[in-house]
């Protein structure tokens, strides 16, 4: 097949595949995209509920807490009573309008934590919740952040809307080792009272109202602080794998403001390659490509077929109009040689010459040449017509197959004798049997035509014959350069030729297509048999009389 032949079959078929794929591809990883998205959304949503189950926690502290601070108001006994009975409470603070810090006063010892301490707490109570004096009375969030003693205070206010006198106010504050809580009612007068919670106390109570059971297996949930500090674990027993992803993160609400929820699988919730669709969209396109490569395949042998065919037909033309030219102008010449020997007037012999006795012979020569030419041509057009029509009729006589045999030798020794070629003949087909005489002298003449002309450089020719009850077996042997295994696949296919080269011998590539159809139309077979020197060739011809 040519290669741009081959190039267009490819084309034909990676190009739609590519178009397929590209769009299967791009098909099922949206498919994927939207189940992985479904899968934390689903995972998200347990992460709130479990947020949401922390809410009451943070409801009681204001509730508890809120009331001892509004029953103590700005009494300081109370407030201290406050700090120690309640052990959620680190620490009480009472601010004035002008934020320095009342309660607790600056300690006179000399301890260098609690004087830290004190300084924190007066640099948080500047950065109190305040309530502003406006129509709509409410504060906005904000994030504050100072320096505390010796560089190691920092912190972070939350403040919420407080339409309400009174009314609690959580801040955010980051000190020490994490995230402090503290607890406000700011006052319209500017003053506060506060609670700094004790941060052990309230992370205990979150762990608490989290829960503490293994039984989801497929992986593992975690609280975790605003340094990204594992809290507290639930779920898978084991470990997640060093490089696992969280699969789902939700954040807690206020007054955890930075830390968060997070889902984490033990096992890869992704599709796999050969999951959600992958398996149909490979077969899919292998069945396009396949049927593409059939479809394809289809088109190119039938292109090819009738490219074959155009081109044997030309060449049939050629080569037909090329043998029948021979035998039509040894006729035309040996005619008008045979009119001037009738003639003695256009004779350039002498009249003593050109005698009726010397014409004579040489007169009948040139007849019998006419003669052989005339029939070698009617031989010819029978077989082309046999071969195009399948179809000839048969016109069985009795015949001995010995002496068809030497009647076809008789014609070819001359031309035999030149190249050198000693004939062999082991003829036991002596018994007369009803055979057409014409296809097998037809036969007959196209094999050893082909030994005239392919293996004159042999030394010599075998023909062999036998006959059974109602068959006739001839085999023709030579020595010359003989036929491959791969070579005989083709020599009976019409047009095909072994050697197409300018130096090969002349021919249509039809002589051994017309013998084998002759052949068969008598009942028989031509074959090739394989042979270890020269060429092999059988004819099988039956009897019409026992058919």
């Amino acid at each position: 097949m040519p290669l741009r032949h081959v190039v267009a079959l490819l084309l034909l078929i990676v190009s739609p595949l590519i178009l397929i794929g590209w769009f299967g591809t791009s098909t099922l990883a949206r498919q994927q995209q939207q189940q992985r998205e479904q899968i934390e959304e689903l995972f998200a949503d347990r992460l709130r509920d479990f947020s949401e189950d922390l809410r009451p926690i943070a409801r009681r502290y204001e509730i508890e807490l809120g009331n001892e601070l509004r029953d103590a108001n700005q009494d300081i006994d109370r407030l201290s009573q406050i700090r120690r009975t309640n052990p959620i409470v680190r620490s009480v603070m009472l601010v004035d309008r002008d934020g320095r810090l009342i309660y607790p006063q600056k300690p006179t010892s000399d301890s260098a934590s609690e004087a830290l301490w004190h300084a924190a707490l007066s640099e948080l109570a500047r950065g109190r919740p305040m309530i502003q004096q406006t129509e709509s009375s409410t504060l906005n969030d904000s994030e504050s952040a100072s320096a505390g003693v010796k560089g190691g205070l920092s912190r972070r206010m939350a403040q919420s809307k407080n339409p309400f006198p009174e009314a609690t106010q959580w801040q955010s504050w980051f000190h020490e080792d994490g995230l402090q809580l503290v607890l406000w009612i700011p006052r319209t007068d500017q003053s506060a009272t506060g609670v700094v919670l004790e941060r052990g106390r309230w992370m205990a109570d979150l762990v608490e109202a989290l829960p503490n059971d293994s039984s989801e297996e497929n992986g593992s949930y975690e609280l975790r602080n605003s340094t990204d500090r594992r809290v507290y674990r639930w779920g898978a027993s084991s470990e997640s794998p060093s490089n696992a992803e969280s699969l789902a993160t939700v954040r807690l609400q206020s007054p955890w403001n930075g830390w968060r929820l997070m889902y984490t699988p033990m096992v890869d919730f992704s599709p796999g390659p050969f999951a959600d669709g992958t398996i149909p969209l490979f077969a899919t396109l292998i069945a396009v490509a396949t049927m593409l490569l059939l479809l394809g395949i289809y088109v190119m042998t039938a292109i090819r077929r009738q490219m074959n065919l155009a081109q044997q037909r030309v060449s049939f033309a050629s080569h037909v109009s090329h043998e029948l030219r021979t035998p039509l102008t040894n006729i035309r010449l040996y005619a008008e040689l045979a009119q001037r020997d009738l003639n003695p007037k256009s004779s350039p012999l002498s009249s003593a010459e050109s005698s009726a006795d010397q014409r004579t012979p040489r007169l009948l020569e040139r007849l019998g040449v006419i003669e052989e030419e005339s029939q070698r041509l009617s031989r010819l057009v029978t077989g082309v017509l046999d071969m195009v029509s399948g179809k000839g009729k048969l016109h069985p006589t009795q015949q001995i197959a010995d002496t068809i045999v030497h009647r076809v030798v008789d014609r070819f020794r001359p031309t035999f004798d030149s190249l050198g070629l000693r004939t062999d003949l082991q003829l036991k087909a002596d018994q007369p049997a009803f055979i057409d005489s014409d296809v097998m002298e037809l036969v007959l003449v196209n094999l050893l035509s082909n030994v005239e002309k392919y293996a004159g450089s042999g030394d010599h020719v075998q023909i062999v014959s036998s006959q059974e009850s109602n068959k006739i077996i001839i085999d023709v042997i030579d020595d010359g350069p003989g036929i491959t295994r791969s070579e005989a696949r083709r020599i009976f296919e019409p047009f095909e030729r072994l050697d197409d080269s300018l130096s090969a011998p002349a021919g249509t590539g039809l002589g051994l297509a017309i013998a084998r159809n002759a052949a068969r139309r008598h009942g028989g077979e031509l074959t090739w048999i394989p042979a270890s020197s020269g060429a092999h060739f059988r004819l099988i011809v039956r009897s019409i009389e026992n058919n």
